[in-house]
């Protein structure tokens, strides 16, 4: 049985609702993630370092999807890279870590795993295939949607916690081949 080994690139801004996505996407299919969060060394100020606080969210990130994969089950494997080039590391690893496909999520014009610009370098070079996941641009706060159910007299489901949203299906979700684009509706995925 060949077992399908997903890159999830992060370099910026941990979106837990994108991580729900992403885990459960690739419980539905069996895959294994490869967590790779990509610190970026600076080209000219080697002497400055990186900055503490992408040390920081990149630890966030590797706790966080570590969390709910082993909520949901999920085969995780955790890397964390220092690198000056994040798209010439990204077509490495797809390669030395045996991935399958690189998983990316795109939230609209918010930043969601990958800053925009890397989101769409990534779309125009292909390093491997693709699970695309495209999340609502603009949710609610939590603290909005509980205020919103307590006005209308409804209570929440008692099983999620009061600080996070409900979660949304993603409004499509696309997988192609380095070679072909093709986009799908919202419903199963084809292997």
């Amino acid at each position: 049985m060949n077992i399908s080994r997903w890159l999830l690139p992060f370099t910026s801004a941990v979106d837990m609702r994108a991580l729900d996505a992403v885990v459960r996407l690739a419980e539905s299919h069996g895959a294994t993630l490869v967590a790779m969060s990509l610190i970026t060394v600076p080209h000219e100020s080697r002497s400055q370092g990186v900055r503490l606080e992408y040390i920081q969210q990149s630890k966030d990130f590797l706790e966080a999807v570590q969390y709910k994969a082993a909520r949901q089950h999920v085969p995780l494997e955790r890397y964390e890279v220092f690198t000056a080039d994040v798209f010439r590391s990204l077509k490495l690893l797809v390669h030395e870590q045996n991935c399958s496909s690189v998983v990316l999520v795109s939230r609209g014009e918010k930043d969601s795993l990958l800053r925009r610009h890397e989101l769409k370098h990534l779309l125009d070079a292909l390093p491997a295939s693709l699970v695309l996941i495209r999340l609502p641009a603009h949710t609610q706060p939590a603290w909005l949607t509980s205020g919103l159910r307590r006005l209308r007299g409804q209570q929440g489901d008692l099983n999620q916690a009061p600080d996070m949203p409900a979660l949304e299906e993603p409004s499509w979700i696309r997988t192609e081949e380095p070679s072909r684009v093709g986009f799908m509706g919202k419903g199963p995925l084809s292997p």
